[in-house]
């Protein structure tokens, strides 16, 4: 017996009530689309982000009306896929002083909605006052709270000496490099508190260091709502084999978490999550994980 007629034997024998709860609660973990928010300064290049984060040919299927000083809710959905993630596209600070005082309200609104939270710097900018102004007075008590956060510098490929980008690697030169990492420093420092982990150096158009910045900001997700957010990334960032991993584990404790929310003894619990354990276990690491897993595990459902 292969591990998925085990763990179709384990749900046929399910009692009702019991299977009735894992569909349901398979359903909202499988249909569930994250929220990212994506602040900064007007010009620094969020839309290009995120296009590289999440799919050159996502479609935009529903958005609030356009307005320089509303948050529109777009969603993207890559080509082919069922479900997608909800981008809360919000406008950019710098426009003006009062235009960034009604911003303050409106920000601490949509964080507590988001899922995860990305401020967007411009790696060549040379100050970041508005940006730490608003870190400060209006997104550290969610931060501290626990919302996943993270600083992109972007554009890295434009640091002194730009020269030494190597574009056939996509990777700065030796002396390129460490500015970079003397400019993650020097943002820590000025935000605060930051961590150097969560200040991540990348560059949208040479695809340069994308896995690493979605990895610190998924880190801190419940697994339901990392798993989603990997699924919906570009199909190329999910080829990185450290997110491939990551969405592996995530989809298994996620279906962990809802065997052990069922009304059934221990035993019967345990059993479960030992064949779905197997599943993931079984599926090829070199081929599409999420893809894989999914058919596998919701095989035994007819779905």
């Amino acid at each position: 017996m292969d591990e998925k007629e085990k763990l179709a034997n384990w749900a046929k024998h399910l009692p009702p009530e019991a299977r009735e709860k894992l569909k349901i609660e398979m359903n909202k973990f499988l249909t569930y689309e994250p929220k990212v928010a994506i602040f900064g300064k007007t010009g620094v290049g969020k839309s290009s982000l995120t296009n590289a984060l999440f799919g050159k040919d996502v479609c935009k299927v529903s958005d609030v009306e356009a307005c320089t000083r509303e948050p529109q809710e777009v969603f993207l959905k890559l080509e082919g896929a069922s479900n997608g993630i909800k981008l809360l596209d919000v406008p950019g600070i710098g426009e003006s002083a009062e235009r960034d005082k009604q911003y303050f309200k409106l920000y601490a609104e949509i964080l507590k909605e988001a899922d995860m939270a990305l401020w967007v710097l411009k790696a060549d900018d040379r100050t970041f006052f508005a940006d730490e102004e608003f870190y400060r007075t209006c997104m550290k008590p969610y931060i501290d709270a626990g919302k996943p956060f993270a600083v992109a510098v972007s554009q890295v490929d434009k640091i002194e000496p730009f020269r030494e980008w190597d574009e056939i690697k996509h990777l700065p030169g030796p002396t390129q490099e460490g500015n970079i990492a003397k400019k993650l420093n020097y943002v820590a420092q000025q935000f605060g508190d930051l961590k150097v982990s969560q200040v991540v150096a990348v560059s949208a158009n040479e695809n340069y260091n994308l896995s690493n910045l979605m990895l610190q900001l998924i880190k801190a997700l419940p697994a339901d709502k990392r798993y989603q957010t990997i699924r919906n990334m570009d199909e190329q960032l999910q080829k990185n084999q450290e997110l491939k991993e990551n969405a592996s584990e995530a989809f298994a404790e996620a279906v962990h978490e809802i065997i052990d929310y069922l009304p059934l003894p221990e035993s019967v619990k345990a059993a479960g999550k030992l064949a779905v354990s197997g599943i993931i276990a079984a599926v090829d690491t070199g081929v599409d994980i999420v893809g894989n897993a999914i058919s596998k595990v919701l095989d035994f459902f007819g779905w």
